[in-house]
């Protein structure tokens, strides 16, 4: 993790005031908003010091996390948002070793956060029916060397026939729905479930579902995020916020007999 930089690799360029930027090093400059740097400050220094741009401005030259690329992944739809991924993770109680299915590709931001999370025995299993969504999602999770932890699938999962059980799953699809009963026979008893909706009609029909197959559920949530200017003498809220993204509705799995 302190390894030196290298030619070829990443860098997160961050200024006194939070404005940050995941970038490869390669060339002879780094362009920024303050002005470039010169790639050879970097490259062979460790990570944590400190840089200057070509107009004098000082930028931290720190390793990028998982949370750094998500932002800005290539993308052929709306990526989740750190805000919900966090809270998720957490509430899915995912872990090292766990097998997680992760229904709806996208970008690969989730099953990259949770890949972080399972690796190193554990693994994730991605789905997703568009190819070029998992072609997206494969450059995504390669750049940040997690490729290996994540099984990306070509296929439905209304129809699937999964060949794990699951301690854990993702379902961000628009119909979930009609993905729960295919979904909710792989989950091991107990497992947690994470539907992502944006709309409230989505909610009625999936909580609806839920009870149906005999889920329980657990809560549903709508995470918001403020950022703060701590900055000497004005500290006050960032202008705009993070607001509606998605709702997040949680449940388990039971065992039928006890229904």
């Amino acid at each position: 993790m302190n390894d030196a930089f290298k030619e070829g690799g990443d860098v997160l360029l961050t200024s006194y005031k939070g404005k940050k930027r995941v970038v490869k090093i390669q060339g002879d400059r780094i362009h920024t908003h303050k002005g470039y740097v010169q790639v050879g400050d970097i490259v062979g220094r460790k990570p944590g010091l400190i840089v200057r741009t070509h107009t004098g401005e000082e930028m931290f030259a720190l390793n990028p996390l998982v949370v750094d690329y998500i932002p800005k992944l290539a993308r052929r739809t709306q990526v989740m948002y750190p805000k919900d991924l966090g809270y998720m993770v957490l509430s899915l109680g995912i872990s090292a070793g766990f097998k997680v299915l992760d229904a709806g590709t996208g970008s690969g931001a989730a099953a990259m956060v949770m890949a972080s999370l399972v690796k190193p025995t554990g693994k994730v299993f991605s789905y997703d029916v568009n190819e070029e969504s998992i072609k997206v999602a494969r450059r995504n999770l390669e750049r940040v060397g997690l490729s290996e932890y994540v099984e990306l699938v070509c296929e439905d999962v209304k129809t699937t026939v999964f060949k794990e059980f699951f301690d854990a799953a993702l379902i961000d699809l628009p119909d979930p729905w009609g993905t729960l009963e295919n979904v909710l026979r792989f989950l091991k008893p107990s497992a947690r479930i994470c539907l992502v909706l944006p709309t409230m009609n989505q909610l009625e029909k999936t909580y609806e579902a839920m009870v149906n197959l005999g889920i329980i559920h657990l809560e549903t949530v709508e995470m918001f995020l403020r950022r703060i200017r701590p900055f000497q003498g004005k500290v006050r809220p960032e202008s705009f916020m993070t607001g509606h993204t998605a709702y997040l509705m949680l449940g388990a799995k039971v065992l039928k007999e006890n229904v």
